[in-house]
């Protein structure tokens, strides 16, 4: 007694049916970080709360001993910002890369204050300050200083001993010394 049918009487008709289901697909957007948190997604545009990324990015910059206010929740109340509003900001893509911008504006802001401090205890006998100051000169002396490079040339077809006439000096004189001679001392 043979339980199977052919395989040439099973059509794809039989094989595939219309199978109803009444669970939801998921989006695909559940697997990216964070999206639990938002509702918009972290490429949204902010339009209500543009401003105050923008100050929450300067801010989140800053050091924490320079923070004013100290922490997030109090600057979402300073801000009059939603309660944990501030979680959706750093969750942005873009939010380290304007903080870093933030952060090197306000570092460049306090360089020129910074050598001076640094001078001023160099010249009162620090010798470790002094030493910040003089790689800090070299360092800009360096960037000053015009860089050469030199390109090998190739002649094709033109004698090595042609070439080498080229380069050395008329009154140059070749000091071979050979084994078993001395050099005369004069």
């Amino acid at each position: 007694m043979d339980l199977l049918a052919p395989l040439d009487t099973i059509t794809t008709k039989d094989i595939t049916k219309d199978i109803e289901t009444k669970i939801p697909i998921p989006s695909p957007d559940y697997l990216k970080k964070n999206a639990a948190k938002t509702d918009k997604g972290q490429g949204a545009p902010l339009t209500k709360y543009a401003k105050q990324y923008e100050e929450f990015c300067r801010w989140a910059a800053m050091p924490k001993d320079v923070r004013d206010p100290e922490s997030a929740v109090a600057w979402e109340r300073k801000h009059m910002m939603p309660k944990g509003y501030t979680n959706f900001f750093k969750a942005r893509e873009d939010f380290n890369d304007k903080r870093l911008t933030y952060f090197w504006e306000w570092m460049m802001d306090l360089y020129p204050d910074v050598v001076y401090a640094v001078y001023k205890r160099a010249i009162g006998k620090s010798s470790k300050d002094a030493g910040i100051f003089i790689d800090l000169l070299s360092k800009k002396m360096n960037l000053d200083k015009p860089r050469m490079e030199i390109q090998p040339m190739v002649l094709v077809g033109v004698p090595q001993d042609k070439i080498d006439k080229l380069f050395i000096p008329k009154d140059y004189e070749d000091a071979k010394i050979i084994p078993g001679q001395e050099v005369k001392k004069e």
